[in-house]
């Protein structure tokens, strides 16, 4: 009998499909699906998976190669050895052991290497731990950056996402190299200084400092800051406040102060510099002394000009092994098993430019603090190779763009979700930016 109610059945591939997701979401697989759903509902658990990725990756395969150095790894590896007075393999043989013979830079990221090679031994673990937990802190560090000039804690993840899976920073967050462990201190003071906590963002750039002298782009980056969010203020009263200078000056000074002072005192132990002003005349000298070859060549060899890494032009490769198919003398092919190269994530570079527009648009619209980090930072940290570029012939590789890339992707970010963009649009450049990194990946095969 017909009651009038709806009926309830359901067509027997119906009933089957769902009998087939209930056993799928009840068994072990699908409960752990299900828990792991659940807690990346959560921004900072998010972060955590995010965190606990970029470990895994940038440890995997660590050792190899077991015995083979990654491009300037032969400089500062070998220092390192001759720090804790071991002999080097190539690079400064013949200095005094215990020194440190790498005096183009300041010693303490030698000297923190030194120290993990004299605990975990002169292996690659010893060579590049200090590289990985520095790549990890710059990655915290720029999540606090997004989360102090932001409302959006998934904004967040999204610019750490787009930092960690670019290759740049990637490869350079796994070999024994100065610069992760100088981008590390850099941002510390960026945070601390945008907390207005000006004595202990002045300690961390004067640590960075200590690494590597571009370290004083991070003191301008700071200034530009001040500049473009004060200013305003400034330009409407027709004065500049003392209290609004104080501690900028104060900033200021306690980084020159760590820097001479911490300069010295490492000199004293591991150089023969008879003070601080004569190895900062010493780094200075060298930096003015590497000049590029006079070439028509589009990239002469490894060295580049600042606006080709805006196209990801002149990549450096920094390691490879092929697999080499001959048939009788002739090579039929080459194919890379390991292929380390200094290069950005094609992605990343190829949104700069529209990226640029829109935060400073943004910026302009909103006064986005975020925008304007990204803005500043990237001003204070690529501005000066352009005047480097064209008022003298200094040579310049690709990889001095890695302090840009947590701009970059601040930028990036901001341009996915703050554009209006479809989220499908969104979630299709996050695929394809997935998708360049495992290009870039330098394993092409497991070990």
């Amino acid at each position: 009998m017909d009651t009038g109610a709806e009926s309830h059945e359901q067509a027997p591939g119906q009933a089957g499909s769902g009998k087939w997701r209930g056993r799928l979401r009840s068994s072990p697989i699908g409960r752990l699906a299900g828990i792991a759903a659940e807690n990346l509902r959560d921004p900072s658990r998010a972060f955590a998976v995010l965190l606990l990725s970029a470990v895994v990756l940038r440890s995997l395969w660590l050792s190899v190669p077991q015995s083979g150095l990654i491009f300037d790894e032969a400089y500062y590896v070998n220092a390192a050895r001759v720090i804790d007075g071991l002999p080097a393999t190539s690079h400064y043989a013949d200095s005094p052991l215990g020194l440190d013979p790498n005096t183009e830079h300041p010693p303490l990221g030698k000297v923190l290497m030194a120290a993990s090679i004299s605990v975990f031994g002169d292996d690659p673990l010893g060579w590049r731990l200090p590289s990985i937990i520095a790549a990890l802190i710059a990655l915290g560090i720029v999540f606090e950056i997004v989360r102090r000039t932001d409302r959006s804690a998934w904004l967040a993840v999204l610019v750490v996402t787009l930092l960690a899976f670019d290759n740049l920073t990637f490869v350079h967050g796994r070999i024994g190299t100065l610069d992760m462990m100088v981008l590390a201190p850099m941002l510390i003071g960026s945070l601390l200084a945008l907390r207005r906590r000006w004595l202990f963002a002045g300690i961390a750039v004067g640590v960075a400092l200590l690494v590597k002298i571009t370290a004083l782009y991070a003191l301008l980056a700071v200034g530009l800051w001040v500049l473009f969010t004060d200013g305003p203020t400034w330009w409407r009263q027709r004065r500049i406040p003392l209290r609004d200078v104080t501690g900028p000056v104060l900033f200021v000074l306690v980084a020159a102060v760590v820097f001479v002072g911490g300069l010295a005192a490492l000199d004293a132990r591991f150089t023969t510099f008879a003070s601080p002003l004569d190895h900062i005349q010493r780094i200075v000298s060298y930096g003015t002394g590497l000049q590029t070859r006079v070439s028509t060549a589009f990239c002469p060899e490894a060295d580049s000009q600042p606006w080709q890494w805006l196209f990801n032009d002149c990549q450096i490769q920094y390691y490879r092994v092929d697999v080499t198919t001959r048939v009788g003398e002739e090579v039929v092919s080459k194919v890379p098993t390991i292929d380390f190269r200094g290069a950005l994530n094609p992605l990343l570079i190829g949104a700069v430019p529209l990226a640029a527009l829109f935060t400073a648009w943004y910026a302009w619209r909103t006064r986005s603090k975020l925008a304007i980090w990204a803005i500043t930072w990237t001003l204070a940290n690529y501005v000066p190779y352009l005047f480097l570029a064209v008022l003298t012939n200094r040579i310049m590789y690709i990889y001095y763009a890695l302090p840009l890339v947590p701009a970059l992707a601040a930028g990036v970010a901001l341009l996915l979700v703050r554009s209006g963009l479809p989220s499908m649009l969104r979630w299709g450049f996050v695929l394809a930016y997935f998708a360049g990194f495992i290009a870039y990946f330098p394993y092409r095969q497991i070990p």
